[in-house]
């Protein structure tokens, strides 16, 4: 499993809809430009956030991006899920396919990659857009 811009971009427009004030659109310029992101780029992940019901457009003047569903109820799995090819995440042994395996019917690692991918799916459950608009981890990571 790799995260890739994709997902570490969507969760960066999200964040910017998110604290938004009291819910308010937000123009994907705004976005673009604050989190410094590509304006196609941003289209093609706003896309695919609205396709997965992540977030919904408002059209006309004062128009732009909202979320669809509570903060609290957008996990990083939706967010990855929504964004990246989720094959990469179940058909990878390590960092090759089956095909290109030499070893592959004599290999005792390819049964713990699926046991890293759940613990790290569970991982993606437990963390909410709240959870990062709140600072939870930057609070925990002072702590450290």
């Amino acid at each position: 499993m790799s995260i890739t811009r994709k997902t570490s971009y969507s969760l960066r427009a999200l964040y910017e809809i998110a604290v938004s004030e009291k819910g308010k659109p937000v123009n994907r310029k705004v976005i673009s430009e604050n989190q410094d992101i590509s304006t196609h780029f941003l289209e093609t992940l706003l896309k695919n956030l609205s396709n997965a019901g992540i977030t919904r457009s408002v059209r006309g003047p004062g128009g732009g991006f909202v979320l669809n569903k509570p903060k609290d109820k957008i996990t990083m799995w939706d967010i990855y899920t929504a964004v990246e090819n989720k094959q990469h995440f179940y058909e990878k042994c390590a960092f090759i396919k089956k095909k290109e395996c030499t070893v592959y019917k004599r290999c005792q690692i390819k049964y713990v990659w699926p046991k890293i991918n759940t613990a790290l799916k569970e991982s993606m459950n437990d963390i909410t857009l709240e959870d990062i608009c709140q600072n939870k981890f930057f609070e925990e990571r002072e702590n450290e």
